[in-house]
């Protein structure tokens, strides 16, 4: 709470001094006269400020000033104190024995107070951001004191030239911490980065020295002594600004030589400080504080170079609030380099304005086209890559909408495991990106061509071109074939049809395809390994017989169910959700169109012939997703499932199907996926029945008994050779008689097959019930 209240009666003084100030600064001119006194005791002419008012009026270095506003000078407070003539309305002048009056009624120039005030919002601008957003870093903490320093500096200027006590007081006594507050700032700020320790002691006497100064100052406020103190103002107080960064260069020279040695990131910390450093202070001391202290004059107003001071705080706190310190050196460099790029073409159109316009213009206005098209041409190179990159949706639209394609396809290129996944996740994008009628991946083999297809495109030709190729690269005028990989096993190729405009992609647009298919590369070798591995556990696993000699792969079994029954289900609800809602609307709308016309006998027959063969593809589909996904098995059991979907399929089997049942309840309570397993088992059962049997009748029977659940199969077809069962090759869908002993085998149960060829089929499956296995 103390805090809070310290807090705020800080702010309420700022902004009083700063309502202050600001009025002093544009109610009132600047001036700009400096009186002496002669031996006579009169108050003459000294000088004439080039920024003042004074400048303006018919006065001359020389001139007596007999009164200002009807008092005598002795009266006036800002020429007693300072010998200055200010916040001055009217002036009575003595020139060769000649009085005359002049009135105070012209402003100084604009600039001369707004450029001050613009650096006092930078300043200001920045302490706040760093107050509110970087406070808990104790360098940040300090580096707001320096910006609050200098803020106090530019907001007192222009009260302190008017002649203003306070406003003298303020800029006097913060100029000399300013230095101060840069040192301390350093001290913090490597301790932080590295460790590194600066001489602190050193600290606790500067600010002494500060404090004595400003209690010296202090008798700005006494007229008497005013004066006495003031006219040491200038040399003291720039003295030690200049000291101080000299103090300042020694200590950073001292580390420079220190760490130069040693190739760590200090010594680029080091010397990145020291060549902000000389940017930000040699300008305002050479130029401006140096020449005022040896012959009282300015090269160059310290209005306009002190800006260059804010380069060292600002770029400290860009590098420490995007952590880019350690590259201050490229930042320079890369200023530097883009200042050569645009001396070029700015001198030329310098040259240019200075012809066309010969004679009309000065050279100020030379100086100030050239410095200005400088600096702002400097300035847009050095953005160019921040702008260019914000600006891209704009300025490059294609470019833009390819990389947006890129970055979405190279995040899904992780989730690829499948060829089908490769049309759904790549080819589409890279159709719809490219606005072509169609796209293929080629992967030719050594024994055949697997294609994979979006859009309008002739699978037939491609097969054919590639075909035709051998081991070249297919060339087509009507197509763009680009190479992914070549291995011994197969080469892969991406197919790209001419666009909708009828024209081949461009250039930029191949080059985005040569990228997009070297990411692709390394998807289509996983894809590949993925089958490949996936085929020899399937041959694996159909050559373990028996529960006795895989004991210890069990988990792998496991895992191979599980992962068909995912991929089953998920099928099942992509065509629930998919061409199943989209039969059923179209039904609807052909439904809806008929009532609506006024159709001829032939007519409403052909659109109920139409409807009734949609319902006939939708009744196929939800059949489809029933052997996919038998819900039923968890609502009705397994016994009335087996009875419905035997029901169901005896209508289509070129056989008589016949399914009984006995005393099966107890299987009923064995585990949901037990049940799937059985009910898989019959599925394959049957369908090699439909396939291979030839029989006339196919009987299923399910009985309980001893612990166990039997179910058995009998045709009366043409049979087999039980020997010439074998294992699917790989790729095989892993289906058949060996994947109907594998799901057995896990169940922990035991297959019987009898049959001979040209003598029926007889297959008896138990599978026990009392014990509850895991799935």
């Amino acid at each position: 709470m103390k805090n809070k209240y310290i807090l705020g009666l800080c702010v309420s003084l700022f902004i009083a001094l700063q309502i202050w100030c600001s009025f002093l600064t544009f109610h009132y001119p600047f001036i700009g006269i400096y009186l002496d006194v002669t031996p006579q005791q009169e108050w003459v002419i000294k000088e004439l400020a080039p920024e003042g008012a004074g400048t303006k009026l018919a006065l001359e270095v020389g001139d007596i000033v007999k009164q200002v506003d009807g008092k005598s000078p002795d009266e006036s407070s800002f020429v007693y104190r300072w010998r200055t003539v200010e916040q001055a309305q009217k002036l009575e002048i003595s020139r060769d024995g000649r009085d005359f009056a002049v009135h105070i009624g012209t402003r100084n120039d604009f600039s001369y107070d707004i450029v001050p005030k613009v650096e006092e919002f930078i300043c200001l601008s920045m302490a706040v951001m760093l107050f509110v957003k970087m406070r808990r870093t104790p360098s940040a903490k300090i580096l707001f004191f320096v910006f609050l320093a200098m803020t106090g500096i530019y907001m007192s200027l222009g009260a302190s030239v008017r002649g203003d006590a306070l406003g003298k007081l303020v800029i006097a006594s913060l100029m000399m911490v300013l230095p101060i507050v840069f040192y301390h700032f350093l001290v913090v700020f490597f301790k932080e980065k590295d460790g590194l320790e600066l001489p602190s002691w050193v600290l606790k006497y500067l600010y002494a020295i500060a404090a004595v100064s400003f209690a010296a100052r202090c008798l700005y406020l006494y007229p008497p002594l005013a004066y006495t103190v003031y006219r040491f103002h200038d040399s003291v107080t720039l003295s030690f600004f200049m000291v101080g960064f000299l103090f300042i260069m020694c200590i950073l020279m001292f580390l420079f030589v220190k760490v130069r040695k040693q190739r760590s990131y200090i010594s680029s910390i080091v010397k990145s400080v020291w060549l902000s450093w000389m940017i930000s202070f040699l300008p305002v001391i050479c130029f401006s504080f140096l020449p005022k202290v040896i012959m009282d004059y300015q090269f160059l107003n310290g209005r306009y170079t002190s800006a260059i001071i804010l380069v060292f705080p600002i770029s400290f706190v860009y590098m420490i609030a995007s952590d880019k310190l350690y590259d201050f050196g490229f930042m320079i460099r890369r200023i530097l380099f883009a200042g050569l790029l645009a001396a070029v073409p700015v001198s030329l159109f310098t040259g240019a304005f200075v012809l066309l316009f010969h004679g009309t213009v000065d050279e100020k206005q030379i100086l100030f086209v050239f410095v200005g098209s400088l600096i702002l041409v400097t300035s847009v190179l050095y953005a160019a890559e921040y702008w260019t990159t914000r600006l891209e949706p704009f300025l490059f639209p294609r470019k833009f909408v390819l990389q947006l394609a890129l970055k979405k396809i190279s995040r899904n290129l992780g989730t690829i495991s499948s060829f089908r996944e490769l049309k759904e996740i790549i080819l589409v994008d890279i159709v719809e990106t490219l606005q072509v009628m169609g796209g293929a991946i080629v992967i030719q083999n050594k024994s055949d061509i697997e294609i994979i297809h979006e859009g309008d495109i002739d699978v037939a030709e491609i097969r054919r071109l590639v075909d035709a190729s051998g081991n070249t690269m297919p060339v087509h005028p009507h197509y763009t074939f680009i190479e992914m990989s070549s291995h011994e096993a197969y080469t892969s190729y991406l197919v790209i049809t001419r666009k909708k405009t009828h024209t081949l992609p461009g250039k930029e647009e191949i080059q985005w395809l040569r990228l997009i298919t070297s990411y692709l590369e390394v998807s289509l070798e996983n894809v590949h390994l993925i089958r490949k591995l996936t085929a020899r556990l399937q041959l694996l696993a159909s050559q373990l017989p028996n529960e006795d000699t895989a004991q210890d792969i069990q988990w792998f079994r496991k895992v191979m169910f599980e992962l068909q029954e995912e991929e089953r289900i998920r099928i099942s609800i992509d065509l629930h959700d998919t061409t199943m809602q989209d039969l059923f609307f179209l039904k609807r709308r052909l439904a809806a169109w008929g009532e609506k016309r006024d159709l001829r006998a032939e007519e409403r027959d052909q659109m109920n012939s139409m409807i009734q063969f949609v319902e006939m593809i939708n009744t196929g589909l939800r059949q489809s997703c029933f052997e996919l996904n038998p819900h039923l098995l968890k609502e009705i059991g397994l016994i009335q499932t087996l009875k419905m979907y035997m029901e169901k399929e005896a209508y289509t089997t070129p056989f008589q199907l016949i399914f009984m049942e006995q005393q099966s309840g107890a299987i009923e309570h064995k585990d949901l996926q037990t049940k799937r397993h059985i009910f898989r088992i019959v599925q394959e059962l049957l369908n090699n029945a439909k396939k291979h049997s030839q029989a006339t009748i196919v009987t299923f029977q399910a009985t309980d008994g001893n612990g166990n659940f039997c179910l058995s199969y009998s045709d009366d077809g043409v049979g087999f050779e039980d020997k010439d069962v074998r294992p699917k090759i790989i790729g095989s869908s892993g289906m058949g008689i060996e994947q109907v002993r594998s799901r057995i085998v896990h169940m922990g149960g035991q297959l019987e097959i009898i049959t001979n060829s040209g003598e029926g089929t007889k297959i008896a499956i138990t599978i026990p019930t009392e014990e509850v296995l895991s799935a």
